[in-house]
C-alpha cells in the first residue's frame, strides 16, 4: 500500500481536538430536587462541571474519533500496489518488420522450432501483456511496417485488442523505424499518464536514439538466442548463345562457419548443384558455367536456417544478341553510324512525304506492314508518320521503347547559351560546354519527363518512364546543331541504346516487397492480377492479389506485393482469353537479412511514473529515465512485461467515514450522548 499525498496529514488535528472537547466535557449529575429549587441548581451550574475529567469509554466518542481518522486517511489519498492491473495510456508498437518472420528460440543450445516465429512469440507476449490491464487502462496499437500504422486508440476491451492482434502479418518491404518512433512520441506527449511498451526483435536498420520521449519507454526483446542466417545475396545468369555464366554471392550473417548446399534451377529442372563453406560474418562469390538457356533460373540454398525468405533467389534470360532498331528517318548517316557502333542491328524506313493536307490520311491508307522481327527499340528522326498513331503500328509504338528528335510545332530560342546536364544513365561521360543546338521545340513535359539537358533554364531533353516503357525525347533536330559532329555522340547513343534496351528480358526484373513498379499492360487487358509462381511465397500459400486498376482498366503503376518470392503479373482479355504476363522477383529488404546481430534499443525518454513498474514479475520495475539521460527500460527477453498499479482507497476510506458519522448520529438521537 502507499500514500499519494502526505498533506491530508494536516487533518489528524482533529482527533486531538475530539479528546479535548470530552475532557472539558461538563458532568451533570441526576439529583431528585423540589421544584423551587430548580432556580439554585441553575445558579450552581458552575460548581457541576468537573474540568479534566477521566475518560471514559463512550461509544459516541470512539465513533467520532474513528470518523476523524477516515477522513484523515481519505484525504492522504491512499491506495494499493495491484500486481497486474495496468492503468493509464500505454502505446503498444509492435514490430511487423521482416526480421519477425525468422524462427524464435529463447533457450541456446536448444532445437530451433521453425514453425514458431518471432511474430507468434509477439503475439503471445502482447496478449498476456494487454491482461494486466486495469477497468481504466487504455491501449492505442501502433504497427511498425512499411509505414506507422494506428491500428486502435484508447481502446480499453481486452478482446478488441487481442482480435487486432491476432490480424498481425509480418511485411517484407522497408520498415519505418524512425517515423513509427516519432509517431509513438507525439502520441505520448504532454500525457503524464502514457507509456510506451515496444514489442521488437532489436533488428533494426535505422537509429531512432535521437527521438525524444517524454513518457517512459520499454523495449521487450523477442530476440531469439543464437540465431543464425545465410542468404543469396546476389544472383544473375548472362546468356551467351545457347549457354549461360551464373554468378552467386552467397553470405553467412552468423557467427559459426556455414556450409551451403546450391542448388540451381532452369525452368523447374536442376541445372548444377554445388556445396561451399562459408566462415561466420563473410561471403563468397560462386560461378556456374555452361549453363542450358532458360527463361526462368532458381537457386536455392540449403540448408534451411532461421530466416527463410533470403534462401532462395530468380534470374530471368537476357535476350541475346544485339537490339533490333527501328529507325524511321529520311536519313542521317551520323546517326546511322553512331547506332551501329554501339552494337545496334539498324533497319531504317523513310517516313511518306506530307506535302499537302490529305498527307495525313494517305499516310494512315498506305502504312507499311510491321516488320516481322519485332524491334527493341524504336528511333524516330523527326515528327512520327501519321500511320503510327493507328492500328498495330500504335500499339508498338505504345509497347516498344522509342527515342524522338525533334518534331512539328512552335519552336522558341533559349533566353540564353548556359547548358546543364542532370545525373543520368543516358548522359554519362557527357560534358556539352556550348548547346548543341539554338533552337528547341515548345512542348510540355509530361509528368514522367525528368530533364536530361538544359539550355538556359529551357528542356531540351528528357527521359522517363511511361506504362513501364522507357521513352528518350530531344526537343530539337540533329540537323539544327553540331551535336552529331562532336565526339560525345557516339557515346551518348551508346548509353541511350543500352538504357533503352534495359531489362530485355523474359521478366519485370527483381523489386523489394510493396514498393511501386511500372508495367508496360497492354491496351485489349480488361483484367489482371498477381498470382505466386514459385518461392517463399508459394511455399507460404499465398494468395492472388487482383491489381490496381485505373478507369476500370489495369493500371500501369502497380504496387509490388508484399510476400517475397517469384510471382506473375498474369492478364485477360474481355473475351477472358488470356495474354501474355510478366514475371517478377520479390525481395524481402536486403537489411531484414542481417539477423543475430542487433544491438539493445536505447531511447531518449521521460521519467517513470511514480514507481509503476513495467518490470519483471518481482515488481522491481525499470528506473526512472531522465530527459536527455540516453537510456531505456528493458524488460526480459523471455516473457512480457507484468504492471503494478495503483488501485485508489480514498472513496473506500470517505464511504466508511460516512457510515460512522450516520452511526453517531443514531447514537446521539437515542440520548445516549452524555
Amino acid at each position: 500500500m502507499g500514500i499519494s499525498s502526505w498533506a491530508g496529514l494536516w487533518f489528524a488535528l482533529t482527533i486531538p481536538v475530539i479528546l479535548l472537547m470530552y475532557l472539558f466535557k461538563r458532568k451533570y449529575v441526576d439529583t431528585l430536587v423540589p421544584s423551587h429549587l430548580l432556580w439554585n441548581r441553575v445558579l450552581r451550574n458552575i460548581e457541576a462541571n468537573r474540568p479534566w475529567q477521566k475518560l471514559q469509554n463512550r461509544l459516541l466518542l470512539w465513533l467520532q474519533l474513528l470518523a476523524a481518522a477516515l477522513l484523515t486517511f481519505a484525504l492522504m489519498m491512499p491506495f494499493l500496489w495491484i500486481q497486474g492491473g495496468l492503468a493509464g495510456h500505454t502505446v503498444i508498437v509492435v514490430d511487423t518488420s521482416a526480421s519477425m518472420s525468422a524462427a524464435w528460440n529463447d533457450e541456446p543450445g536448444k532445437e530451433t522450432l521453425s514453425s514458431h516465429t518471432a511474430m507468434d512469440e509477439l503475439k503471445l507476449q502482447v496478449s498476456k501483456y494487454i491482461e494486466s490491464m486495469g477497468a481504466d487502462g487504455e491501449v492505442t496499437l501502433l504497427k511498425l511496417g512499411a509505414e506507422p500504422q494506428v491500428l486502435l486508440t484508447r481502446e480499453q476491451d481486452q478482446k478488441v485488442i487481442r482480435e487486432q492482434v491476432d490480424k498481425l502479418a509480418v511485411e517484407y518491404g522497408k520498415a519505418a523505424y524512425r517515423e513509427t518512433m516519432s509517431l509513438a512520441a507525439a502520441l505520448t506527449r504532454d500525457d503524464p499518464e502514457a507509456r510506451v511498451v515496444i514489442f521488437t526483435d532489436e533488428q533494426w536498420s535505422e537509429l531512432a536514439d535521437d527521438i525524444s520521449f517524454t513518457a517512459p519507454v520499454e523495449v521487450v526483446s523477442l530476440r531469439g538466442e543464437a540465431a543464425n542466417n545465410a542468404a543469396v545475396e546476389q544472383f544473375g545468369v548472362k546468356s551467351d548463345g545457347d549457354n549461360g555464366t551464373g554468378v552467386a554471392v552467397i553470405r553467412n550473417y552468423g557467427e559459426s562457419p556455414f556450409e551451403a548446399a546450391l542448388e540451381l534451377f532452369g525452368d523447374g529442372k536442376l541445372l548444377a548443384s554445388e556445396a561451399v563453406d562459408v566462415a561466420g560474418g563473410q561471403a563468397v562469390t560462386v560461378n556456374f558455367d555452361e549453363l542450358p538457356a532458360a527463361d526462368i533460373y532458381k537457386l536455392k540454398l540449403g540448408p534451411s536456417d532461421d530466416y527463410a525468405p533470403d534462401n532462395e533467389a530468380f534470374a530471368f534470360r537476357e535476350k541475346g544478341g544485339a537490339p533490333n532498331v527501328l529507325l524511321i528517318s529520311q536519313g542521317n548517316l551520323f546517326l546511322e553510324k553512331a547506332l551501329q557502333l554501339s552494337g545496334a542491328r539498324v533497319t531504317r524506313m523513310e517516313p511518306l512525304p506530307s506535302a499537302d493536307s490529305n498527307a495525313a490520311g494517305e499516310q494512315a491508307a498506305k502504312a507499311p506492314a510491321i516488320p516481322k522481327e519485332k524491334p527493341d527499340m524504336l528511333i524516330m528522326d523527326g515528327s512520327p508518320p501519321a500511320y503510327m498513331e493507328t492500328g498495330e503500328w500504335a500499339r508498338l509504338v505504345r509497347e516498344t521503347p522509342s527515342w524522338t528528335f525533334g518534331g512539328e510545332g512552335e519552336s522558341l530560342q533559349p533566353s540564353n547559351g548556359n547548358t546543364m546536364i542532370s545525373n543520368h544513365p543516358v548522359t554519362r561521360y557527357i560534358s556539352l560546354n556550348d548547346p548543341p543546338t539554338g533552337t528547341l521545340l515548345s512542348q510540355e513535359i509530361p509528368a514522367w519527363g525528368k530533364p536530361l539537358i538544359e539550355i538556359g533554364s529551357t528542356t531540351a531533353a528528357y527521359a522517363g518512364t511511361e506504362g513501364g516503357v522507357n521513352r528518350l525525347v530531344f526537343l530539337f533536330s540533329l540537323s539544327d546543331g553540331d551535336l552529331p559532329l562532336r565526339p560525345e555522340f557516339p557515346v551518348m547513343v551508346n548509353n541511350a541504346v543500352q538504357w533503352l534496351q534495359a531489362g530485355r528480358t523474359t521478366g519485370l526484373g527483381r523489386m523489394v516487397a510493396g514498393s511501386a513498379l511500372e508495367i508496360p499492360v497492354t491496351v485489349e487487358a480488361a483484367e489482371a492480377s498477381w498470382i505466386a509462381a514459385d518461392g517463399f511465397a508459394l511455399e507460404t500459400g499465398a494468395a492472388s492479389i487482383p491489381a490496381m486498376t485505373k478507369d476500370q482498366n489495369p493500371a500501369a503503376a502497380q504496387t509490388v506485393p508484399l510476400i517475397p518470392g517469384l510471382w506473375r503479373f498474369e492478364m485477360k482479355g474481355a473475351d477472358g482469353s488470356t495474354l501474355p504476363g510478366y514475371n517478377l522477383e520479390v525481395t524481402a529488404h536486403p537489411s531484414e537479412s542481417v539477423i543475430g546481430q542487433a544491438k539493445p534499443l536505447v531511447f531518449k525518454g521521460g521519467a517513470s511514473a511514480e514507481g509503476a513498474s513495467l518490470g519483471g514479475a518481482d515488481g522491481q520495475g525499470s528506473e526512472g529515465i531522465q530527459p536527455g539521460q540516453g537510456d531505456s527500460s528493458k524488460a526480459s527477453s523471455h516473457s512480457a512485461p507484468e504492471s503494478k498499479s495503483k488501485h485508489s482507497l480514498t472513496y473506500l476510506a470517505v464511504l466508511l467515514a460516512l457510515i460512522v458519522i450516520i452511526a453517531e448520529w443514531g447514537v446521539y438521537q437515542r440520548g445516549r450522548s452524555i
